[in-house]
């Protein structure tokens, strides 16, 4: 019996993997000793559809549950919940900004949809938060939009 949750996924990244070879040659592939800007993708890509080839490969091999068994059980009202918090989170990070927005949204994540303790919520939510302000502003330099904290941090 073949496994349609993995052989879906098999060729799902085939595609992608075929998709980035395209993309990489479209580039230009440059030289070994002078590379151009898709060489890499090229052999990335390269990379993905073998990986895809043996996954696919493995799902013909082995036996195992169908794609429809994969999805019994699923909480779909979380789902949901957390895709609308997604797009509440889209709309006001620019105008509200990254911390607050980002801390509200793990501390309702870790609080409602799948409770934690609150302690341990709140040391999460603030690590990770400023954690990641700290990675995308100043080590990577990426501007994120302060909101109402302008003028406090920068």
């Amino acid at each position: 019996m073949i496994r349609n949750s993995e052989l879906w996924g098999g060729l799902f990244w085939l595609a992608i993997g075929a998709f980035v070879i395209w993309a990489g040659r479209d580039m230009g592939l440059g030289r070994l000793h002078q590379p151009g800007p898709g060489f890499a993708f090229y052999w990335i890509g390269i990379l993905m559809c073998g990986l895809a080839l043996a996954v696919i490969g493995q799902a013909f091999v082995s036996g195992g549950p169908t794609l429809s068994s994969l999805w019994a059980g699923t909480r779909w009202g979380k789902v949901l919940v957390v895709v609308g918090l997604l797009l509440i989170y889209g709309v006001g990070f620019e105008t509200i900004g990254f911390i607050p927005c980002t801390l509200a949204l793990l501390l309702v994540l870790m609080w409602f949809v799948d409770p934690v303790d609150w302690w341990l919520a709140v040391i999460v939510a603030v690590v990770a938060t400023f954690g990641v302000w700290a990675a995308l502003t100043k080590w990577l330099k990426i501007q994120l939009p302060a909101g109402v904290l302008a003028g406090i941090v920068g």
